[in-house]
């Protein structure tokens, strides 16, 4: 993303964004590629090739609570309707209309509310691990019973430590092992994702105890974890733990319950790219939206990878994000 021109943006509610840009003269869609958590915009690093030449503008934020962006302490401030309009306030800033909004974890969540708060400018959402979830209020307990349910195991465990007190701290004193944990497991299963994040207080010992498998192949590239330690130390994790602590407390609820239940609905074409490895964001759940009737054009594709598939597998992911495009966006605009 060497080509890319860095810039600035101050929106109406008083955040600086911080965000990467690739223009095109042709009358195309912006693409607007979302990054989740712990990263920053680098996570599109290795999709950009597949995609760059398709004549969309691109645009890449470092998204609220990271990198060069705003790191407001309060956590109302991250609700989706906030950052949504933060987006749409860069986008219109860019001089775009229309928008496919691309998104990876916590990236997939507001790229979805991108499209229930603005559907009149979102022409396609492509999401990738976390499937599209409806508005609707959210409680924790619940939501792993559910999970123990249909799965055999309390999927978002990892969510409660990440809000109880001192979680912050715990992480950022031992911040090597927490890069081993989001990065780790050589043998390529599941198991080690699963066994720390899916069970209640392991995360924690986890990380108290320093704990650490091998590092997955990508992760050894040479800078790619002192890279990101020394992000984490300079910008700290209170940011990034905040999209967590507007959704335990209800902060999106708060300003989506009032959308028409129409708008829960996506009438553009959706591609969800699940990965066979990812104990979090499993593939089949985005089966029950689709089922509910709010997915009607809606493309699947799963991988061979972990959670992190635009770092593991990035010529396997970026194919399907080219194709998709070509398919169901770029036929529908001319040059």
């Amino acid at each position: 993303m060497d080509d890319f021109m860095k810039k600035t943006f101050t929106t109406s509610r008083g955040l600086t964004y911080t965000y990467y840009s690739f223009p095109s003269s042709e009358t195309k869609p912006v693409l607007l590629l979302q990054h989740g958590f712990p990263d920053d915009h680098e996570l599109w690093s290795n999709i950009v090739p597949y995609i760059k030449d398709l004549g969309f503008p691109i645009v890449v934020p470092d998204l609220l609570g990271y990198g060069e962006t705003s790191k407001p302490s309060d956590a109302w401030l991250y609700n989706s309707k906030g950052m949504a309009g933060d987006l749409m306030e860069i986008i219109d800033h860019e001089g775009y209309t229309w928008v496919i909004s691309v998104g990876h974890d916590w990236g997939s969540t507001l790229a979805q509310r991108l499209a229930l708060w603005h559907p009149d400018r979102i022409v396609s959402l492509i999401i990738l691990n976390i499937p599209y979830r409806p508005p609707a209020q959210f409680d924790v307990e619940e939501a792993n019973k559910l999970s123990i349910q249909t799965t055999g195991l309390p999927r978002l465990a990892y969510q409660q430590f990440f809000v109880s007190p001192g979680a912050r701290q715990v992480i950022e004193d031992h911040l090597e092992t927490a890069f081993h944990v989001l990065h780790g497991n050589d043998e390529g299963t599941k198991n080690y994702m699963e066994d720390v994040l899916c069970h209640h207080r392991v995360l924690e010992a986890t990380l108290r105890n320093d704990t650490r498998q091998p590092l997955k192949t990508y992760a050894k590239t040479p800078g790619f974890k002192e890279k990101w330690i020394a992000r984490m130390k300079r910008d700290g994790l209170e940011g990034p733990l905040n999209w967590y602590h507007a959704l335990h407390s209800n902060y999106h609820w708060a300003v989506e319950k009032d959308l028409p239940t129409e708008r829960h609905r996506l009438n553009i074409p959706v591609l969800f790219i699940g990965a066979t490895m990812d104990a979090v964001g499993l593939t089949q759940a985005i089966f029950v939206p689709q089922k509910a009737g709010l997915l009607p054009d809606l493309t699947v594709k799963e991988i061979e990878s972990g959670h992190w598939q635009t770092f593991e597998a990035p010529e396997k992911g970026g194919p399907i994000i080219r194709k998709f495009l070509q398919d169901k966006v770029l036929k529908a605009y001319s040059s």
